[in-house]
Order: C-alpha cells, then structure tokens, then sequence
C-alpha cells in the first residue's frame, strides 16, 4: 500500500503541468478493511459507479468515446483486481491523465466523489497532508519491529519486512535467553542517556553494541520512508530500545516521549497501541496548531495576513503563503490570472477552473509552507460557495 505525502503530490503536479492538453481525473471514494462491504465486494461497486460517472464528465467535456476508454483503462484494470480490493483501509484516492496513473490507499475515508478538470483535485487529502494530519510509530520490541501510520481515528501497519529486519531475535542470533527486561544490570551512557544492558560489563557491552548496531540498521532502512517526512515518530517499546534508536536515529522529529509497552504486549493491537501514541503526540499536534495561529492573530490586520480565498489563492502561487489555515466545505471554483497576477472567484465551474482552496493548499505545500486542517480554534466548517480561510504571509 502505498503512503502518499507531499513528494507524490510535487509528482501529480509535475504530470499535469507536463501532459499537454489532457484532463486530469480524481477519483475518490470511502473504503473498508473488512466486513460485510468486504465479501460482498461493496467497494469495488462503489468504484465502478464512479467510473461510470468519470465517462459522463469526459463527455461532457466533448472528448471522444475511444478517447474516455483509453483515459479510463487504468481504472478498469484497477477494478478487476480481485487481489486488491481485499486489501484495502479506509479510503482510497485515484488520480489519471494520458499516459499516467496512481492510487493510494489510505487510512482515512475519503468522500464519495470524482472531478475531471484541468488540474487533479487534492482537496480531500490535504489533511493527510497536513501538520495536524497525521504521524508515525515505530514498535521496538525485541521480537516485532513494527511500523505504522497514523491518523487522530485510526492506524494501519505499513509493511517494512523488505527493507527492516521483522524481529531483534532473529536479527542478533541472541545467545542469552531471556526477555527485553533482564537487559538491564549495567549501563553505557550514549549521547547523554543512560542505557542498561546485560549482566556483566563485557556482556553487556557487547550485546549493546549489537542492539545499537540493530536500531542504526532500523532507522537506515526506515529512511526510504522517512527521509522527506516532517510529522512526528512516536516510538512505542521498552524503555531502553527506545533510548537506544532516539540517540542514534537521523530522523529529526521523534516525539520525546515514548510509549511503554512490554514484549508480553500485544504490539499489534491497534485500539491499545494508537490510544498510547494519541496521548503523547496528540497534546503536541495540538500545541503547533494553537502557537501557529496565535502567530497569526498577533499580526491580523497588519498586511501580511489574509482570509480572502481570491488573495490567499494568488499569494499562494507567487510562493507568499507561510502558514495557510483552512476548513473547506464545497469547491470555491475559480482560475489564477497569470498575466494580472490574480485570482478571479465564479460562481459556479467554468471549463479550466481549479478549486481554489486546492489550488492555495497545494501551492503552499509544494514550495515549503504550513497547512493546518481543521474546524476548530477559530476556524469553522465552509458553507457552500465559501470557505473559511486564514494565511500567514511569509513578508
């Protein structure tokens, strides 16, 4: 399963700036893991009916009917594979142009929707997207290395066994038998932190070195995923394990605090293990969202801040936008004037328009801004036609 962050989306955007007069389909619709929607193949249904509808919209954009059947073939395929629709999560996202196509499934529900436009429509992951939107936990203990991502909902394991060892034990051959906790009668200190091990100095140096060795192996195969990554890490393991990959990770937003759980734990339990992390990382999330829009409140008014979508829009795209708050409702639809350097709002679509809250919330992404998501501390959900928007210029 693939994730998606903010690289796949400079890749969308790069595919719809590079394929010359092609529209751009997206295709979103609310999934499950299991259940009856499942075995009944509920999803796949729901699926083909948004295909259908993709036709229609072609259409209506006059493209010829051998023109919408090779457009759209990659989602046919798509729904014939039987193997993949077993293995989906909560939501799932599908974007294609000519020549091109990607899926992500993912671990919140996505609505129930599909637009053909000039542009893909991202509007429905940005929170996925955001700095409230998501995080990470890395499971440490000796005999499940596990790694998992998350959202304030729900979790999901991400498979990790091709480039990670799956298990300490196997990993290190330990010669002593024994649990994550009887490594703990001597200490070596390690950037600071004090780290217990094994009974004896030279045993206990030894079976150190080999775990800080492991965890330095972790956190290198780990970098495939993290390496462009910002939102936080929770660790979750005994104690020590933790101490250990922390001090030595190269990954530079790990939650200070880590979760405990003992190897007799089931790490695998994701209500148990997701409330855990919520505790720590939670109160974090919420402190960036609340110091960021103070930031904002204290300089409101004095012409580097904005709640007009048309300017937020525009500034957005000449790169302005430093912090960007929303809470989207419906599609605000309007185009970016590249000759007068402003965004123009219509009432209802026009052939060629963007959603203008897409088009501010990916513009700040891509060139290294903020994206806050959501619909409280100060901010509401948008009514039809509107939405409630605030933005931090950068100057």
């Amino acid at each position: 399963m693939a994730l998606i962050h903010k690289k796949d989306i400079e890749k969308l955007l790069n595919v719809q700036n590079n394929t010359k007069n092609a529209l751009c389909i997206s295709i979103f619709i609310p999934t499950h893991r299991s259940g009856h929607e499942t075995l009944n193949g509920n999803d796949q249904i729901l699926f083909k009916n948004k295909i259908r509808e993709a036709k229609a919209l072609l259409a209506r954009h006059d493209v010829p009917e051998a023109e919408i059947e090779s457009y759209l073939k990659p989602a046919e395929d798509l729904l014939a594979d039987g193997n993949f629709w077993r293995h989906q999560a909560e939501g799932l996202a599908v974007f294609i142009t000519k020549g091109f196509s990607a899926h992500y499934v993912l671990p919140v529900t996505m609505p129930d929707v599909v637009y053909v436009l000039d542009q893909f429509y991202f509007t429905p992951i940005i929170p996925l997207l955001s700095q409230n939107g998501r995080f990470f936990i890395l499971c440490l203990n000796r005999e499940k290395i596990g790694f998992y991502e998350a959202t304030m909902e729900k979790m999901r394991p991400v498979d990790i066994t091709s480039f990670v060892p799956e298990t300490m034990t196997k990993a290190l051959k330990f010669d002593v038998k024994g649990h994550d906790q009887d490594f703990r009668h001597a200490t070596t200190t390690v950037n600071g932190s004090n780290i217990v091990h094994g009974p004896g100095s030279s045993k206990g140096d030894e079976e150190h070195e080999r775990v800080r060795e492991f965890m330095i192996e972790v956190d290198n195969g780990l970098q495939q995923i993290l390496h462009d990554e910002h939102v936080p890490l929770v660790l979750a393991g005994v104690d020590h394990y933790c101490s250990i990959y922390k001090a030595h990770s190269k990954y530079k937003n790990i939650v200070p605090e880590n979760v405990h759980i003992n190897e007799n734990a089931d790490a695998t339990n994701g209500n148990g293990l997701l409330e855990k992390a919520l505790a720590v990382v939670k109160p974090l999330m919420q402190q960036s969202h609340t110091d960021s829009l103070t930031r904002y409140e204290n300089v409101a008014g004095t012409g580097v801040t904005s709640e007009d979508i048309a300017t937020v829009a525009a500034e957005a795209v000449h790169g302005r936008v430093e912090t960007l708050f929303i809470a989207p409702g419906q599609p605000v639809w309007g185009k970016y004037d590249s000759k007068n350097a402003v965004a123009v709002i219509h009432d209802e679509y026009h052939r060629g328009d963007d959603d203008l809250i897409n088009l501010a919330a990916t513009k700040t992404l891509a060139q290294g801004g903020r994206v806050f998501v959501s619909s409280y501390n100060g901010l509401s959900e948008g009514t039809e036609g509107s939405a409630n928007v605030k933005a931090l210029f950068r100057y």
